[in-house]
């Protein structure tokens, strides 16, 4: 198709095709960030689910060290008893 921008007709035709392309363009614009979009969510969706699993293991790992910490303070108890036992009967 060719166009005289001269005629009214010519312009208006030309105009009408920029703006179909342009309307493409947005429409590939709006599809490319709704996919945008979407991988944000999950990746959110995954992240929380990791930090969850983190902070799972942090828990666990803190318990087990208190019970470290109950278990060495109750052998010194019992170390420091028996010695004073054996310190008294002696």
């Amino acid at each position: 198709m060719e166009f005289k921008e001269t005629t009214l007709e010519g312009h208006v035709q030309l105009c009408e095709l920029r703006y179909r392309a342009l309307e493409e363009k947005i429409n590939e614009v709006e599809a490319r960030l709704t996919k945008v979009e979407d991988q944000i969510s999950a990746l959110k969706t995954t992240m929380a689910t990791g930090f969850g699993e983190i902070k799972l293991l942090i828990e666990k790992q803190n318990s087990a060290r208190s019970t470290q910490i109950i278990a060495t303070v109750g052998a010194v108890v019992v170390a420091i008893i028996g010695a004073v036992g054996y310190i008294i009967t002696h």
